[in-house]
């Protein structure tokens, strides 16, 4: 039973009496709600911080720091949501996370924001070890090529020339997976 008055408080506090609450109130319990022990609760505290807007975007990237890797994960997508550039900065130091599921929602946040100072810290992420990362990093570089193809074929070429003749074979493989997510993006582009 308490889990649902949680939830139900949350889905209050987002959506239903908007004019009770102030908006850095509503930021402050989400936030304490985004470390929450059930899932289904941070899930949902997530959800709503990525839609307040502008009040979340200082404690969300705060929230990028946070012990627990699933809130700095949900941080990560509440910024993209949003779309803030004062994130930019912040997510392109998580991208260099420990937690793989954490830099696969960092790379997605950062195609989101489509900030092209992302884009060479996005190739480097091509190569990351974890393959989620690696593929939603390519599909973030596809979202940039859309914008601004011929700037991030020459950052490709440029990042790909500095490598070593082992590293630069190795790295072919992942470009890869951007050829492929740019030639869907492209098909999505055409088609919608």
């Amino acid at each position: 039973m308490a889990q649902n008055e949680e939830n139900n408080r949350l889905d209050d506090d987002s959506t239903t009496r908007k004019g009770t609450k102030t908006r850095e109130q509503r930021v402050g319990e989400l936030m304490r709600a985004l470390t929450d022990e059930d899932w289904d609760v941070r899930r949902r505290a997530a959800y709503a911080l990525g839609n307040l807007g502008e009040a979340a975007v200082r404690p969300l990237i705060r929230a990028l720091t946070n012990d627990r890797w699933d809130v700095r994960r949900k941080a990560a997508w509440a910024l993209g949501n949003i779309g803030d550039p004062r994130a930019v900065a912040p997510l392109l130091h998580a991208l260099k996370d420990d937690c793989g599921d954490v830099r696969e929602q960092v790379a997605w946040a950062l195609g989101a924001l489509r900030d092209l100072t992302a884009l060479e810290p996005l190739i480097h992420a091509l190569s990351d070890p974890d393959s989620s990362v690696r593929h939603q990093a390519a599909r973030s570089l596809a979202v940039f090529a859309v914008l601004n193809e011929h700037r991030v074929t020459a950052a490709l070429e440029d990042y790909e020339s500095r490598l070593t003749d082992d590293g630069r074979e190795h790295f072919r493989q992942y470009r890869e997976l951007y050829e492929q997510a740019r030639q869907k993006a492209r098909l999505s582009e055409r088609q919608g």
